[in-house]
This record gives C-alpha cells, sequence and structure tokens, in this order.
C-alpha cells in the first residue's frame, strides 16, 4: 500500500473525489493502492471535509410561511418566560427496527466546500417494534411501546391510559403545553377533543389551537436528537429479537441525564431563532 503524498498524488486524489465525491476513502484506498492515512493527509491539507448526509424532508410552497409563524410563536412566549422550553411535552412515534437500519454516519461529501447535500429517502426494515416517547424539560416521558400500526383509537388509548398518568408527580406539577407533529393518528377528531380537555388552548399540532407547522422534523427534540442518540445507543450490539429490542430502549431512555435534556431544550431555542433568520426554511444543514 502506497503512502507517498507527492504533488502529483495529490491531484490525482483531488481529481477523482472531484469526479466522485461520494466515494469512502476506503474504496479509494482500495482502488488507487494509497494508503488511508496518506488520502486523509492529502484531503486534510487541501482543507477537504467529509460533509455528512442530512435527512430533510420537501417543504411545500406554504411551509416556510407556517414554520416562520410557529417560530415567532415559539419566540415570543420564550420572551414572556425565559423557562417556558421546559413546560412543553414534546413527543413523536419512531420505528425501532429488529435487523438495525442504514448507519448515515457512513454517507460522506467529500468536497472543500459545504454542498449542502441532503437526502429524502426512507429507510425500512423486517420485524420492528413502534416506540412513542416524550420530553418534557429534563425527563424522558415512556418509552411506551405500540402493537401493531397506530390508529387514533390507538393513539387516544395510548394517551389516556399511559401517557398522561405517568406525567402525575408528587409536587403536582403538569406539562403547560403538549406537542404532536401531524400524523394521521394525531389528527383523529377524538383525539383533538381529548386534547382540548387535557390541554384548553394549550396543545401544538395538526388544527390544534397552535398550529404546528409540516414537515419540520428540525424543530421537534424527538427528531432531531432523542431517536438518533437512541438507535445509535441500541443498535451498537446485534439485536436478538424483539425483546432485546425493547431492552435496549428502555435502558438507552433510561440513560439520559437531565443535564443532557437541558441542553436539548436550549438547541431548540436555538432552531426557533435561526428559522426566523432564514424566513421558515430548513436549518438542520446550517448548524
Amino acid at each position: 500500500m502506497k503512502t507517498v503524498t507527492n504533488e502529483e498524488t495529490s491531484v490525482a486524489v483531488l481529481a477523482s473525489f472531484s469526479k466522485s465525491p461520494q466515494r469512502s476513502t476506503r474504496r479509494m484506498s482500495l482502488e488507487s493502492g494509497i494508503s488511508r492515512t496518506s488520502l486523509w493527509r492529502i484531503l486534510a491539507t487541501h482543507k477537504w471535509h467529509p460533509y455528512k448526509l442530512q435527512l430533510l424532508q420537501h417543504l411545500n410552497e406554504d411551509d416556510p410561511d407556517q414554520r416562520t409563524e410557529f417560530a415567532k410563536w415559539a419566540k415570543q412566549k420564550l420572551e414572556q418566560d425565559p423557562q417556558f422550553t421546559q413546560k412543553i411535552l414534546f413527543s413523536n412515534e419512531a420505528n425501532f427496527y429488529v435487523n438495525g437500519e442504514v448507519n448515515k454516519q457512513n454517507h460522506r461529501y467529500w468536497s472543500d466546500t459545504n454542498p449542502h447535500w441532503i437526502d429524502l429517502s426512507k429507510t425500512v426494515g423486517t420485524k420492528k417494534v413502534m416506540v412513542w416517547c416524550g420530553i418534557w424539560g429534563t425527563k424522558i416521558v415512556g418509552p411506551f411501546f405500540i402493537n401493531g400500526n397506530l390508529k387514533a383509537t390507538g393513539y387516544l388509548k395510548l394517551l389516556h391510559d399511559d401517557v398522561f398518568p405517568s406525567l402525575c408527580t408528587e409536587a403536582g406539577t403538569f406539562p403547560e403545553f403538549f406537542q404532536q407533529d401531524g400524523a394521521p393518528p394525531h389528527y383523529g377528531c377524538q383525539v383533538r377533543a381529548f386534547l382540548d380537555e387535557q390541554f384548553p388552548e394549550k396543545w401544538i399540532g395538526r388544527r390544534g389551537p397552535v398550529e404546528w407547522p409540516p414537515r419540520s422534523p428540525d424543530l421537534t427534540p424527538l427528531d432531531f436528537y432523542l431517536w438518533g442518540h437512541l438507535k445509535a445507543i441500541v443498535y451498537g450490539v446485534k439485536i436478538r429479537d424483539v425483546q432485546h429490542l425493547k431492552l435496549r430502549i428502555l435502558e438507552a431512555c433510561a440513560g439520559i441525564s437531565p443535564a443532557v435534556l437541558l441542553s436539548v431544550c436550549e438547541e431548540w431555542e436555538k432552531r426557533v431563532a435561526l428559522t426566523i433568520q432564514h424566513n421558515g426554511q430548513h436549518i438542520e444543514h446550517i448548524l
């Protein structure tokens, strides 16, 4: 394996990555016979970087306006109460697969400037577990496991029987706001009526008192932090079966410290400000 990094080799390496910026250094090393150490040295010397793949949802025409409107509402609340973020129960569901999923850490785009390359694809799997989780200030609510496909009736039962009873504390505190996205199960009439009772004028969602902007995973802590963090831990070992998968999820949730969740709240506030600054466009790729 060659370890040379002379000018001729450097030009050839940069030309190769310019032509195929998604090529991995491992593959390039095998094809060229140049060691990976030399490849990294050449790229670093010329200030090339392995930009990460960003997963974003395509925005429709009206989405930026709705995202800006929501962010301005959140900013106003934060100006009135600096602790506002910790009074929201952010919630969402995600699928975890027994056979794991594509490791997005392996997706790189080599360039001397950030291409802001994104991917709109979805991962698929076989045996899976659907998980509901919430973030309320410095607490993880759940996880709760959902059997089969989630529908409005099942979602309502989950909220009524499991989620909200678990929020009761000895101090008598309760979230001031409840957030959910616009997924079909969240939009059922019975679900919205229930939330109107539990959080009158204080829940965030599709057709809620506070409208949740569609296609905005970069604005909910579950999507921009929790699911990725949990999956990185859960898939750190080979998953044997569904029960093992559930156990790993429970352990991963239990291991998240209040200090980390406080940082997540601060990150949400930063994202709110950036959404306003960038007129409602996605901000994940510029963070």
